[in-house]
């Protein structure tokens, strides 16, 4: 039985440079929607600290998650931290429901 999950990730900016980290993080949610099991993601500026951003995935199953983690677009977030964008990254997952 394939149960769905979350993909939690808290994501913050380097210094000054939250906005740009914001459009790269955008491109991500982009494309990221468009893989097989993504139920949906979305991200999310904090309201109370501008440089933290927040990416909430809802994936079919853990095995649709592990496929997402693999894609050329996610290892963009690599990328980011080798270029400066992003100065501390947090991620997590958690059990989530599946409407069948």
């Amino acid at each position: 039985m394939n149960e769905a999950i979350f993909s939690l990730a808290q994501v913050r900016a380097s210094f000054g440079r939250s906005e740009e980290l914001g459009r790269h993080l955008a491109l991500l949610v982009r494309r990221a929607r468009r893989d097989d099991g993504c139920l949906g993601y979305g991200l999310q500026q904090d309201a109370g600290q501008a440089d933290l951003w927040h990416l909430r995935g809802h994936w079919a199953s853990s095995a649709a998650l592990q496929a997402h983690l693999q894609q050329p677009h996610v290892q963009l977030l690599a990328q980011l931290v080798a270029r400066g964008l992003i100065r501390q990254m947090d991620l997590a997952t958690e059990p989530g429901t599946c409407a069948a």
